[in-house]
C-alpha cells in the first residue's frame, strides 16, 4: 500500500510539473518501432512474428485470435468467455487440469488466456531451459483442448455466481450498462450473460466455437525471448503445422442502431457516489481521423492535467475521477466520459461537462494544452514497447485486426501531423450535445430535481 500511495503521488507531482515547467516537446518524435514482417508456416500458412531476445533467459509466446464475444449466439451469451476460461483450467487430450497446474507451479511458468469483444489470446511464459515442457502444454491447449466436464461444470457454476454480483461494483455497472443502452441490448456490441445463457452452454457448444475460429487464418503469433531464431520457427512450424486452414462461414455483426436524442438512464441506488457516463457516437477500426480524435482525448480528457480533469476536478472539485476515451471497433464505436461524483453535484458535474465539450465544439482550443496533449502521445508512445514481448504483441494484435504494416512505425508521424484546426473540427463533429446517452448510478433523489433539462428521464430497474 506505501508503495502504491508514493507511485501515485510521484505520478500526480509528474503531471503538476508536466503543466507548469517549460518541458521540450516531442523528444521522442524521432522514435520508430523496428519494423517486423511475420513468417509464415508453409502448411497452413499461419504467421509468426518472431524476434531473439538475449535479455533474460526466459521464452514468451502470445497466440492472437480473431475472435471474441460478439460471436457468442444470441442464446448462449457468455459462450465465449466459458470457453477461454476453459482452455487453461480445462485440461486437453494430453494433460489433465491438475498436472499442467502441478507443472507450471512447480516450474515457475504461466500460460493465461484472455477473451476481448473482438479478439483473444492464449500467452505461455517460461524459463528457456523449460521451454520444450511449457510449449508442448500451450500447444495442446491451443489445438487439443478436453474441457473436463466436472471443471466444466464448476466454471459455469462460477460465471453464474458473477453474474449475480454483477452489480457489486457500481463504477462497472455504469459503464456496463451505458453500453447496453447505447448499441442496444440485443446487439452483440451490446449484450450481457445472463444465468440462463450460461445454463444452456453445452461441451458441445464449446468444442463447435473452437472448432469455427481456432484455425491457421484467425491466429497470429507472437514469439520472443533467449532463442535461436531459426531453430524457433523450426520447432514452431513442426508443432503448429496440424492447425487447420479451414475457411469457416462467420456471421456478419451488424452496425449497431444508435438511437438519436438527448437520453438520461438512471439507477437509483443509495450510494454515497454518483457515477456518471457519458456517451457520443465514436468511430471504427481503420478510420484516418483516430489520430486527431486521440488527440482531442488527451487533451479533453487523459487525465488530471486535461481539460476535463483540470477544469472539473482541480478547480471545482466536482469529481474524484473524471476522464475521457474513445473505443474503436470493427462496425462502429464510442467516446466516453466517465466522472464519479457526489450525489448532490450530479447536476453540477454534467452541465460542466457539457460546457466543456461545447467550447471545445466550438473551437475553443488552447493552444499551449493541444501541444502539450501531442507531446504527452508522442512521448508516452516509445513505452509502449519496453522490451521485444511488447513490440511483438503490438504488432501481431494489429495484424489480427488487418492494419497496414507501417501503422506503428507512422503512428507518432500521423499524431504529430494533427494540427490545432484537425482537433477543433474533430470536436465540432463528435461532440453533438443534440444526440448523447447519460447513465447514472446513484441516489437518485439527491440529484432528481433538475437534470431533466439534460435529456428524457428513464429510471432503470437493476437486475
Amino acid at each position: 500500500m506505501k508503495k502504491l500511495l508514493i507511485t501515485g503521488v510521484m505520478l500526480m507531482t509528474a503531471n503538476l510539473l508536466k503543466a507548469e515547467l517549460n518541458i521540450p516537446k516531442y523528444k521522442n518524435l524521432d522514435y520508430k518501432p523496428e519494423k517486423l514482417q511475420p513468417l509464415k508456416i508453409d502448411a497452413n500458412g499461419l504467421k509468426l512474428y518472431i524476434k531473439s531476445d538475449k535479455t533474460l533467459p526466459i521464452i514468451k509466446i502470445t497466440a492472437f485470435i480473431k475472435t471474441g464475444k460478439v460471436y457468442e449466439p444470441n442464446d448462449k451469451v457468455g459462450l465465449g468467455t466459458l470457453l477461454f476460461e476453459l482452455l487453461r483450467e480445462g485440461g486437453t487430450q494430453k494433460y489433465k487440469s491438475e498436472d499442467i497446474d502441478k507443472k507450471l507451479e512447480y516450474l515457475g511458468a504461466e500460460i493465461n488466456t484472455t477473451i476481448n469483444n473482438e479478439d483473444g489470446s492464449i500467452s505461455m511464459y517460461c524459463h528457456k531451459k523449460d521451454f520444450d515442457e511449457v510449449f508442448d502444454i500451450f500447444v495442446d491447449i491451443l489445438t487439443n483442448p478436453a474441457f473436463e466436464i466436472k471443471k466444466f461444470n464448476l466454471k459455469k457454476m462460477e460465471i453464474i455466481e458473477m453474474i449475480k454480483r454483477r452489480n457489486d461494483e457500481p463504477s462497472k455497472q455504469a459503464t456496463r450498462e451505458a453500453l447496453r443502452m447505447f448499441f442496444g441490448k440485443d446487439h452483440p456490441y451490446g449484450r450481457r450473460p445472463e444465468i440462463e445463457n450460461i445454463e444452456k452452454i453445452t461441451v458441445d457448444d464449446l468444442k463447435e466455437f473452437h472448432k469455427k475460429f481456432f484455425t491457421s487464418k484467425n491466429i497470429i503469433l507472437s514469439v520472443s525471448g533467449d532463442f535461436d531464431e531459426k531453430e524457433m520457427f523450426t520447432k514452431i512450424s513442426k508443432e503448429l503445422a496440424k492447425i487447420p486452414a479451414t475457411t469457416t462461414n462467420i456471421d456478419e455483426i451488424k452496425e449497431p442502431e444508435i438511437a438519436t436524442g438527448k437520453k438520461i438512464y438512471v439507477i437509483d441506488k443509495p450510494l454515497r457516489q454518483a457515477f456518471i457516463v457519458i456517451l457520443h457516437k465514436g468511430i471504427k477500426r481503420h478510420d484516418e481521423r483516430e489520430f486527431p480524435l486521440s488527440v482531442l482525448m488527451e487533451y479533453m480528457g487523459g487525465g488530471i492535467q486535461s481539460r476535463l480533469g483540470n477544469e472539473i476536478r482541480s478547480k471545482r472539485g466536482l469529481a474524484y475521477s473524471v476522464y475521457q476515451y474513445f473505443s474503436k471497433r470493427d462496425k462502429s464505436g464510442f467516446i466516453m466520459t466517465y466522472l464519479g461524483t457526489k450525489p448532490e453535484s450530479v447536476e453540477e458535474a454534467i452541465e460542466n461537462v457539457l460546457n466543456e465539450l461545447q467550447k471545445a465544439k466550438n473551437g475553443v482550443i488552447d493552444e499551449k494544452e493541444f501541444e502539450m496533449a501531442k507531446s504527452q502521445l508522442i512521448n508516452s508512445f516509445v513505452f509502449r514497447f519496453e522490451n521485444v514481448s511488447s513490440l511483438l504483441n503490438e504488432k501481431a494484435s494489429y495484424d489480427i485486426f488487418s492494419y497496414p504494416d507501417d501503422y506503428l512505425y507512422k503512428y507518432t508521424e500521423k499524431i504529430n501531423s494533427v494540427t490545432i484546426n484537425d482537433v477543433k473540427k474533430i470536436a465540432e463533429n463528435f461532440y453533438d450535445l443534440n444526440n448523447y446517452l447519460i447513465f447514472i448510478v446513484g441516489d437518485y433523489k439527491k440529484f432528481s430535481s433538475n437534470i431533466n433539462k439534460f435529456g428524457d428521464i428513464e429510471i432503470v430497474k437493476e437486475d
